[in-house]
């Protein structure tokens, strides 16, 4: 989701030299290989002539360019020069101090670009040709909610949608915490169940419950994954709401829960190994029967 821009100071790890941070931060593509080497050779730091080597056996660049894109990468990046012997090596040792940067979004040109490219709206479908909109990038699960920056999480809505987005799921605030974890887990069935538990009671809407379902990997049938629950010894009720708006929409609510089993895909199938017998024997007439 598109919460728009905000500066913030940086005190987290250093991003990875091929990651999206990296590349919506420093634009040049030299820039991001010099990161690199400095990257790599946090234990081994390199001296000024194997930085200018480098530079020109990549791009051919002169000693000039190199000491110039060294200066920008130090903008955002601590580059420590230390002296060994009779040589300085140069440390990437963390962010610069102090430095604020916007990292809300992380996504580089090319990714915007790419999510953008179908030029329709995921939601309403309107397009900037047709209709006038702009569209924007949107996280599918929010950052806020641990969503990450990978094209799967990513879509495009114009603002009109994604601002309608924003605002519904702000509304769900308060769980946020316990959203991020149940979002964390690996099975689609573990994710339903935890979220639905973390409203306590409370209903949830279909279309929280699909990106929590596909948060890890799109599940075409999320519904499926809910029904799943049942046969691990949870329970759930559900009902219709048609008064919000043209679309009818269904909620959820919790009304039993159970331990996770150490393999759900292993319980889920034995369960219904066992309901597929049970149900078999019933249905055949026994012994005696058969001799009438």
């Amino acid at each position: 989701m598109n919460d728009g821009p905000g500066p913030h100071s940086v005190h987290g790890d250093l991003p990875e030299p091929e990651s999206e941070e990296l590349a919506s931060l420093v634009g040049s593509e030299m820039q991001r290989l010099l990161y690199g080497l400095l990257y790599r050779r946090r234990t081994n730091p390199p001296t000024m002539v194997e930085l200018r080597a480098f530079a020109a056996d990549v791009f051919g660049e002169d000693h000039s360019q190199t000491d110039r894109r060294l200066r920008e990468l130090r903008r955002y990046f601590e580059v420590e020069a230390v002296r060994v012997r009779a040589d300085f090596r140069y440390h990437l040792k963390g962010w610069a101090p102090g430095v604020a940067v916007d990292l809300s979004e992380g996504i580089s040109q090319r990714r915007r670009a790419q999510v953008l490219a179908p030029g329709r709206c995921a939601m309403c479908g309107k397009t900037p040709l047709s209709d006038g909109v702009k569209l924007v990038v949107d996280h599918k699960v929010p950052q806020a909610w641990g969503g990450s920056n990978e094209p799967e999480n990513l879509q495009p809505l114009c603002e009109e949608c994604n601002a309608g987005k924003r605002d519904y799921f702000q509304t769900y605030d308060p769980y946020a915490d316990k959203i991020r974890l149940a979002i964390n887990y690996d099975e689609p069935q573990k994710r339903i169940g935890e979220l639905l538990r973390a409203f306590d009671g409370d209903w949830v809407r279909t279309d929280l419950l699909a990106v929590v379902a596909s948060a890890k990997e799109y599940q075409e049938d999320w519904q499926r994954r809910l029904r799943d629950l049942r046969f691990l010894g949870w329970d759930y009720e559900f009902q219709k709401r048609y008064d919000e708006g043209a679309r009818v929409w269904t909620y959820y609510r919790l009304t039993m829960s159970a331990p996770w089993p150490e393999n759900i895909r292993a319980a889920i199938v034995t369960e219904e190994k066992r309901r597929r017998q049970a149900k078999t024997k019933l249905t055949q007439p026994d012994e005696g029967e058969q001799q009438t």
